[in-house]
């Protein structure tokens, strides 16, 4: 595949136990279905050739002799396939039968992976067939640029698990092969667990088990197929429900996630490592590309009021403040700290009438905010402070000799309001409450000393996006109907700062959407430019990718030329788990290296 995405396969044969050349047919199978399906990477469970389910008999060298004969005829079957394969079998190693992976591809047995530690297998090897094929702990996919290795048994359960080795020796994905028990609770079980070692790992990791046709003496063997990344579950398959799941990891995002986050570098390397040439096929992109990805789904939507609520409530009992404050201008984000706010002040008891929303009507302000406003302050039963600038305005503009209706005319607007709720926010001894959004945040769509400064800000994380999304969820659920009539006004309200008449923000930066989905995957995922702009146009079928790439200008040129802006904000609440926060950026870095990559991209369509 292209962009740093790989397809693999977990796949379960039913086995014979004990009948190794069998099971070859059947792995060989589904190696072959596989194949044709583009994957480029099959993992099969633990001891597939010769079955999991041995018992006494591992160890007999009839049965490991025909685990290697069975081997090399798969090995043998593979010359003509695409797809290399990691396939489980006994294996004995200085007079010992341990569980291995073989991982084998365009006829060759290119090395093993054995349940040992990982000091046991530097520099070692198994002679086959008069070859030397060597043994290792982590497998390097050449020009693929990843790497992978394997984890024998309940891995995760283990409290020094193989898998932190194995990541911490450089792996990006961990292919845990085992011979799980199918137990009432064990399915959901192994689905928590497994999506938590992907994100404490910071890794991909493959779950495949033993399931059909090995023995029933004592327990059914699960056969359960799980894949995740980073945390997120990409798919799971149940029993005998199929017998192979197939999923596209994401080596880009599993590589930054690592880096982001700090972890070490890679330990020293005690175990050798083994090249493994896997072809890249042309497959198209099939996982899922979230259009709108900073939004959760709507069970979470309390979680995140009650959280910036919580911020809200120790902030103004560290300023000894009973009030809050801020501008209610009649679109979504300040609606959404009002909602916040009265939401807070319900929890703990506190009178609403502490709430002060206050209206600052301008030049370019509209009968309709204006009136949504007033009509929510009623719904809600929060204070009012209504101060009109216009008159003001005008007289700052006169005194400082300026006519025209440009950017010091807007930013004088915005910096007299911001004055305003200051002056107020003493006068009440009220907390002052910012209202702007990460995506405004993100694309500079402030005023320098006007709405860019507060006491604190509880939308400092939310984008424009979840901001809608949440506000949608309050008009579901709400028993006020009066405040979701009202809502529902305001998110079907263009998008404005109301510094002018008829001013539509997304009209002149474009989709926040758009917006959204570039600050998520090119600056919280640290993604190249071609592969932002493909997803786009996966996730965004109805724009145009010549105009998705003139948004990513846009937003790029934005983003970097208005750091000053974010690095002076307030304090905010981080609420969801990328925001800016963590970013330091400073405001001199140039954009030319992103802008490079556009054009280039421009060029060629």
């Amino acid at each position: 595949m292209k962009l740093g995405f790989v397809k693999a396969a977990a796949c379960v044969p039913t086995v014979e136990v004990g009948a190794p050349d069998r099971n070859r047919a059947a792995i060989l199978k589904l190696l072959t279905s596989a194949d044709r399906k583009k994957t480029e990477l099959a993992a099969f469970p633990l001891d597939a050739l010769t079955g999991a389910s041995l018992g006494s008999m591992r160890g007999y060298s009839l049965i490991t002799d025909g685990a290697i004969a069975a081997l090399t005829d798969l090995a043998a079957d593979t010359k003509e396939l695409r797809c290399a394969a990691v396939v489980g079998l006994p294996l004995c190693i200085d007079g010992e039968t341990v569980s291995a992976a073989a991982v084998v591809g365009k006829g060759v047995i290119a090395g093993f992976a054995a349940d040992l530690p990982p000091e046991r297998l530097k520099n070692r090897s198994v002679k086959i067939d008069g070859r030397d094929v060597p043994l290792c702990a982590v497998f390097n996919a050449g020009n693929r640029d990843f790497t992978f290795a394997v984890a024998f048994g309940e891995d995760f359960d283990l409290i020094e698990s193989r898998a932190a080795a194995l990541v911490k020796s450089g792996a990006d994905l961990v292919i845990n092969m085992s011979a799980g028990k199918a137990l009432i609770d064990s399915f959901e079980s192994r689905r928590v667990k497994i999506a938590a070692q992907s994100k404490r790992l910071a890794c991909a990791y493959l779950y495949v088990s033993a399931g059909g046709g090995e023995s029933v003496a004592k327990n059914v063997f699960c056969g359960d197929l799980f894949a995740a990344e980073n945390g997120e579950l990409l798919g799971a398959v149940e029993g005998d429900k199929s017998d192979s799941l197939y999923v596209e990891f994401d080596f880009d995002l599993v590589k930054n996630a690592k880096k982001f986050a700090g972890l070490p570098r890679p330990a020293a390397d005690v175990s050798g490592s083994v090249t493994v040439n896997i072809e890249s096929r042309d497959g198209d992109i099939t996982r899922h590309t979230e259009r709108l990805p900073f939004v959760p789904p709507s069970a979470q939507f309390d979680r995140i009021s009650d959280i910036m609520g919580r911020g809200i409530r120790t902030r103004m009992n560290d300023a000894k403040c009973d009030k809050v404050i801020f501008g209610l201008s009649g679109g979504l984000d300040s609606t959404t700290v009002l909602l916040t706010s009265v939401k807070m002040f319900e929890k703990y008891g506190l009178d609403k009438k502490n709430i002060v929303a206050v209206t600052m009507r301008g030049p370019g302000s509209s009968d309709r905010t204006a009136n949504n406003s007033r009509a929510l302050i009623e719904a809600l039963g929060v204070s009012h402070i209504d101060v009109p600038i216009i008159k003001a305005v005008e007289d700052h503009l006169e005194a400082i000799g300026h006519s025209k209706k440009d950017t010091v005319y807007e930013n004088a607007q915005a910096r007299e309001r911001a004055q305003i709720l200051l002056d107020l926010a003493n006068k009440h001894n009220a907390l002052m409450l910012g209202t702007g959004d990460l995506s405004e945040t993100a694309l500079g769509w402030s005023t320098y000393g006007g709405d860019q400064l507060a006491q604190y800000n509880p939308n400092s994380s939310l984008t424009k996006t979840l901001i809608r999304a949440m506000a949608r969820n309050y008009c579901l659920t709400t028993s006020n109907a009066a405040a979701a009539k009202i809502i529902n006004d305001v998110l079907n309200t263009p998008v404005s700062p109301e510094l002018l008449a008829g001013q539509e923000t997304e009209a002149l930066l474009g989709p926040f959407e758009l917006h959204d989905f570039f600050l998520y995957n090119l600056i919280g995922r640290g993604f190249s430019v071609e592969k932002v702009w493909e997803l786009a146009a996966i996730a965004f079928r109805d724009i145009t990718k010549k105009k998705i790439l003139k948004y990513m200008r846009l937003f790029v040129q934005r983003f970097f030329a208005n750091q000053f802006k974010r690095n002076a904000g307030c304090d905010g609440i981080q609420v969801t788990e990328f925001d800016l926060s963590d970013k330091v950026i400073y405001t001199e870095f140039s954009d030319r290296l992103y802008i490079q990559q556009i054009d280039a991209l421009d060029a060629g369509k």
